[in-house]
């Protein structure tokens, strides 16, 4: 069985993807969120008790200081999410107010291959690409990073993400109606499928996505040859949920076109070895054809997650015009 990750350093600039120690208090099962300069923030109680889509426990890391500034505080939060604690980074605006959520989803493995995978977003990374004008999450999965429990694939991935959504708009500072969302690989075959699902979200960005497993095997079953890399992935998928596209296995791994509302950029490059070009471009036929507003930019000889030479800097100006473009002025 193929043991290929649909996987890409999600860093968007010079950070290198280390763990890094953070010198912060620990929290505890009791505490609340330490917000203290907003009177009018309601506090928000961790659960000990394993409650999807509640708060386990935060901490504030004031180590990466020199990149956040004083005006951005910076957690370390576990959350609830199928009975496990999950970890995830946030950035938030340390002016009391009301702020828009940019949601930051890192790649990783499509299938459940593994027990544990030590890639994912770190503080300093969080800190690195934090502003004072956004609410900045990022989630790992279980079987990421600090997360317990084993790797699980895209659907279990899915649920992550929906419940740290949940935990991060209940710590009261998110605008409603106001949520970004990019996602690198396997995080961009994420970033669509949370589209699909909540449409508070007003804009997407996909860069090298997996954009689930209909459209890869759709295309792999027609397109890839005997020994390949994308026949190999696409044998796996069927080793694990048969070769039947429109079942529901697949479609609870792929994003709902239909459903997506919100508008959807996606960067891909042709020379990339882990994701299937022609997939992507498949998936944005599908959103013209259903009417959606989709921009697809090829990237001729570009590889996975386009974060080298130029590929790097003319990606990035996409991902800021496109945001800019509905309503989130970042420079990522």
């Amino acid at each position: 069985m193929s043991k290929k990750r649909w996987v890409v350093s999600a860093i968007m600039g010079a950070v290198a993807l280390t763990t890094v120690g953070c010198s912060t208090s620990q929290s505890s099962d009791n505490q609340t969120h330490p917000d203290s300069n907003n009177a009018t923030q309601p506090l928000v109680k961790v659960s000990k008790k394993p409650v999807d889509g509640a708060l386990a426990s935060i901490q504030e890391i004031k180590t990466y200081r020199s990149y956040t500034g004083t005006g951005v505080r910076l957690y370390k939060l576990f959350y609830w999410s199928n009975g496990l604690k999950v970890e995830a980074f946030l950035t938030e605006p340390a002016k009391p107010g009301k702020y828009p959520l940019l949601v930051n989803l890192h790649g990783g493995y499509a299938l459940r291959e593994i027990k544990h995978d030590s890639f994912g977003y770190t503080a300093k990374q969080a800190a690195y690409l934090s502003n004072s004008h956004t609410v900045m999450l990022y989630p790992e999965y279980q079987g990421y990073m600090g997360s317990q429990g084993p790797v699980m694939g895209i659907k279990t991935d899915m649920t992550d993400v929906t419940n740290a959504i949940t935990v991060a708009k209940s710590l009261g500072e998110i605008k409603t109606n106001n949520t970004y969302v990019i996602g690198y690989s396997l995080g961009g075959g994420l970033a669509l499928m949370t589209a699909a699902e909540d449409h508070q979200v007003r804009a997407v960005i996909a860069v090298s996505p997996f954009a689930g497993f209909t459209d890869f095997v759709k295309w792999a079953q027609s397109n890839s040859k005997p020994g390949s890399v994308f026949f190999d992935e696409m044998a796996s998928i069927q080793e694990y949920y048969g070769e039947n596209i429109n079942s529901l296995s697949y479609k609870q791994r792929s994003p709902n076109v239909q459903s997506i509302q919100a508008p959807v950029l996606l960067l891909q490059g042709t020379a990339d070895r882990q994701v299937a070009w022609q997939s992507v471009q498949l998936f944005a036929q599908q959103m013209k054809s259903t009417h959606k507003t989709v921009k697809l930019v090829l990237y001729q000889g570009g590889h996975h997650g386009l974060h080298t030479g130029a590929y790097k800097s003319e990606s990035t100006q996409q991902i800021n015009n496109w945001f800019a473009k509905y309503g989130l002025n970042v420079q990522l």
